[in-house]
């Protein structure tokens, strides 16, 4: 269940480089992705000796279509990889205004979460990108409880 009590805010982001798969996928097929990327994206970072700059994300990119989502399961890094290995690819999200929000509990809260985020945009008076992205601060364990996982939802703003 997602925390009720948690507000909006807007905040200025750096820039941020992403090691990154990204697919176009049908919802019901997304942790089908995020399982099989997270174990490639990891190995390449570790074959290149880079160490994760902060907590594993999802960026989505646009609209959903009838194909599905356009997503990119990322690791945040320091700086691009001189090369990629083909299905582990370089994304930099550029230094933007994001509105963000925190959530707590299961990922089944999200749907929600963002719904509360675009209301809230719209209310401010400014106007989303096609960027979104989730950040898993709380790494979800086998047997652990849902409800003590946290992550960061963000949309970048237009205008900075």
């Amino acid at each position: 269940m997602s925390d009720a009590a948690a507000v909006p805010e807007i905040e200025q982001r750096p820039e941020m480089h992403l090691a990154v798969v990204r697919e176009t996928v049908p919802f019901d097929r997304i942790p089908e992705l995020y399982d099989r990327a997270y174990p490639k994206i990891f190995a390449a970072l570790e074959a290149a000796g880079v160490t994760p700059a902060a907590a594993a994300m999802g960026v989505m990119h646009g609209s959903p279509s009838a194909d599905g989502l356009d997503l990119s399961v990322a690791v945040p890094i320091l700086h691009p990889l001189a090369e990629s290995d083909g299905e582990v690819t370089i994304e930099t999200l550029p230094s933007a205004r994001t509105a963000t929000l925190l959530l707590r509990g299961d990922f089944s809260g999200l749907s929600a979460a963002y719904e509360k985020l675009y209301a809230w945009i719209s209310d401010q008076g400014e106007q989303p990108t096609d960027i979104a992205w989730e950040q898993y601060l709380t790494e979800p364990e086998p047997g652990g409880d849902p409800a003590s996982n946290e992550t960061l939802i963000g949309v970048q703003l237009a205008g900075g």
